[in-house]
């Protein structure tokens, strides 16, 4: 050792080595303040890092060969080596960063406001972004029960003072609490780290942002921590402590930018995030504790909506507390005082991040009536942020509405792009490919989402849906038994079953599943969704007035857990049963107390006021309402609502004995939306225009998809005796009545199938 040492001093390598050090540590600093400065790559200052490492073979050699003073010859071994660590340096920094982005952290881009204004805008790449789960903070010893609003404030706070900058990417807590409701923790109890981290995964997050909120004398003391959401680990955690709630929040905001990594920008307008929310203290507890009603399951939208109206009364100016009233006056079926609020939330629009601030002026525009302004905010905040997962999803939801199924694909890819581990979305481009009548397509999306989430059972049940469209009940029935077998005390795939077994005329297993998935129905909406099922049974087997009570269930049952507007929205499908029943005028009053105040878009109300004169049989009254209707659907650009509109044309036609129209209407229906099934309405109106044998095969596919459908029999029997197929109507006949065993007296197909039988189809 002694004697190398002596060399190396001589040829001066560790003087060479040392100002390369030094050098070197200064190239790299200068890296990183550039990286900073211009908002760079990150993976620069790595890459410098890497390339000085790499090359210190280089400098020894260097200073080896030519370290002593006076003249040296190269030597073989330097021609060599020199060149080969610099090759080997080359591609050790190809393999480490060939597939980074080594450009600008941050792309242009230039857009048109919905007034017409060009803004250009220097947002933040996708990769670089950091999706966090923003959860609930647990509640320290020292902090009263009173307080526990607070554990829901801290991680909106946050969420408010960093959503600013688009290089935060934030999982609200409002939904990462959704999920958390499924496991029926209490307000004030503690969130394990497991379940946290199986919530982010289910929003494939990478950060989890979560804490404790304590009590210290009349201090807050409020923990932040920063985890891994892959593996749990605790990247960052940091106490903050002092009287000022929100000052800490600010704090704690600084604190979780750094963590994350979060470049500075000039452009940020870093305010205080008091002057995101309000100033005023009791505003400020007002409207946290309304919040905390909100996110409580189920939501007490009673107190939240006091809250929140005296938050405004002490801060008219607190606009995330206008805009969340007017979400709940909206929840609670009071349109016009929403839309009040709405314009008072977009009066100080200013004090929300922009993120916000776009989905508030979207909200407002649909709320007026203002459909084409809602689009153009949604499209400008996806051309700013072309590749913001919040801004693509809301972006998805406007397509859907408009019938814009390519471009929906194209979205739906861009986002699965974005988070290739939110597999999700492959299951929604299936949605998409099922209503072009790309069935195929859907389904090779589906089987790759249950390749790469086979615990999920929504998947299998995916599948399954289509595969009965399909009439490919047995691949259903192996579908939704996967189903059970992941979820084996889950009632949604039990009731899926059940409803394939009445499909296929399996009465007795049907019943029996559907009391199963009762038994099995735990949570509220569990229950609710198998009371809605169940409905469905008694309406197919033509027992209306169970299928009336079920219904009046269902109300009692949802309203602990649905808000106002929900219940009403999906109350309006029992205008069908009353309908059915025979019970027009029930249908009627149901509707005048449903619309008042309406409860959805103008078009969804005007559709059910067509409804129920088509079911009446009043085709006068009903093209009037189909010309309100379409004109509200062209109104509010709402093109995906079309083909029904074109199948209820239809229906008008078929009444009038407009046979030939009637016919090309229900077929353009389908071909516009395959996922109508309009086959028994087209073999009906065959069969009324005497084209008896097209009418059989046309009904004879609809018994394929739903073989056991009485309707469809029925009216199989109708063509077959006008055929002179004595013997085949009677068989339908039978297969009618065999559903229809249980029908009321009154119910009148039913009694149609029971004469038509006894005067053994004769005439």
């Amino acid at each position: 050792m002694v004697g190398l040492t002596k060399p190396l001093f001589e040829r001066r390598v560790p003087h060479v080595v040392s100002i390369y050090a030094a050098a070197s540590w200064g190239l790299v600093e200068c890296v990183a303040f550039l990286t900073d400065e211009f908002l760079l790559s990150p993976h620069l200052p790595r890459v410098a890092v890497a390339t000085v490492l790499l090359l210190v073979p280089t400098v020894v050699m260097l200073a080896w060969y030519h370290g002593r003073p006076g003249r040296d010859e190269v030597p073989l071994a330097e021609k060599i080596g020199v060149p080969a660590n610099v090759i080997l340096a080359a591609v050790v920094l190809l393999v480490l960063f060939g597939g980074a982005d080594l450009r600008s952290a941050t792309t242009a881009v230039a857009v048109e406001t919905e007034s017409g204004e060009t803004v250009q805008r220097a947002v933040a790449k996708p990769e670089y972004r950091k999706r966090t789960a923003l959860s609930r903070f647990d509640r320290g010893s020292g902090l009263d029960t009173d307080e526990v609003w607070l554990t829901y404030m801290a991680p909106l706070a946050l969420e408010l003072d960093l959503a600013v900058d688009d290089f935060f990417d934030p999982i609200p807590v409002s939904e990462f609490n959704r999920y958390l409701s499924e496991f029926e923790l209490p307000a004030s109890g503690d969130v394990p780290l497991a379940l946290k981290r199986d919530v982010a995964e289910q929003f494939r997050a990478t950060f989890i942002a979560a804490g404790v909120v304590d009590r210290v004398g009349d201090e807050y003391r409020v923990t932040l921590m920063l985890h891994n959401a892959e593996n749990g680990s605790l990247v960052s955690e940091t106490v903050h402590q002092g009287p000022d709630f929100l000052a800490l929040i600010d704090q704690m905001s600084d604190t979780l930018a750094e963590a994350l990594d979060i470049p500075d920008r000039d452009e940020i307008d870093d305010l205080p995030v008091r002057q995101r929310l309000t100033e005023d203290e009791a505003a400020f507890e007002a409207f946290g504790r309304a919040y905390a009603k909100l996110l409580s399951d189920p939501p007490d939208l009673d107190r939240a909506l006091e809250g929140l109206s005296a938050a405004v009364v002490l801060d008219p100016t607190f606009a995330m507390a206008q805009y969340r009233r007017s979400l709940v006056f909206l929840d609670a079926n009071r349109p016009d005082e929403a839309v009040a609020a709405m314009q008072a939330a977009i009066d100080h629009v200013y004090r929300l991040p922009e993120r916000l601030r776009f989905q508030a002026k979207a909200d407002y525009y649909f709320l007026t009536d203002q459909q084409e302004l809602g689009f153009a905010v949604i499209e400008m905040w996806v051309a700013l942020h072309p590749e913001d997962p919040a801004a693509l999803s809301q972006y998805a939801l406007v397509q859907w509405l408009r019938g814009e199924r390519e471009e929906l694909i194209q979205t739906y890819r861009t986002l699965h792009r974005l988070s290739p581990a939110d597999h999700s979305l492959l299951k929604a481009l299936a949605r998409v490919h099922e209503a072009l009548g790309e069935a195929d397509q859907a389904l090779a999306a589906l089987a790759l989402y249950v390749e790469r989430s086979p615990e999920d059972y929504t998947g299998y049940m995916e599948i399954a849906r289509i595969q009965r469209r399909r009439g490919a009940h047995g691949t259903a029935r192996e579908h939704l038994e996967r189903a059970v077998v992941v979820e084996p005390l889950n009632p949604e795939p039990v009731n899926a079953l059940a409803s394939l077994d009445l499909d296929l005329g399996r009465f007795e297993e049907a019943l029996a599943g559907y009391e199963r998935a009762q038994r099995l129905a735990r949570a509220p909406r569990q229950r609710a969704a198998a009371l809605d099922e169940l409905r469905e049974y008694y309406r197919f087997r033509g027992q209306m007035e169970d299928a009336i009570r079920t219904a009046e269930a269902w109300r009692a049952e949802a309203s602990g857990v649905y808000s106002p507007l929900q219940i009403a929205q999906h109350r309006f499908t029992d205008i069908d049963v009353y309908l059915e029943a025979g019970r027009y005028n029930d249908a009627v009053n149901l509707f005048e107390e449903l619309r008042d105040p309406p409860p959805a878009s103008d078009w969804f109300v005007r559709r059910w006021e067509l409804r129920i004169a088509i079911g009446a049989g009043k085709s006068a009254v009903a093209r009037d309402a189909y010309r309100d209707a379409l004109e509200s659907i062209e109104a509010a650009g709402a093109d995906g609502i079309r083909p029904a509109l074109i199948g209820d044309l239809g229906r008008i036609e078929e009444i009038e004995g407009e046979y030939g129209l009637a016919l090309r209407h229900y077929r353009e229906a389908m071909a516009e939306d395959p996922s109508l099934n309009f086959h028994r309405r087209i073999g009906r109106v065959l069969r009324k225009a005497g084209r008896l044998k097209e009418a059989e095969e046309e009904l004879r596919e609809a018994l394929r998809l739903r073989p056991a459908d009485p309707r469809a029999q029925l009216e199989l029997a109708r063509a077959l005796r006008a055929r002179g197929d004595t013997a085949g109507a009677r068989e339908r006949l039978g297969g009618a009545l065999a559903a229809w065993e249980t029908a009321d007296e009154s119910y009148e197909p039913a009694r149609e199938a029971r004469a038509m039988l006894a005067a053994r189809v004769s005439g």
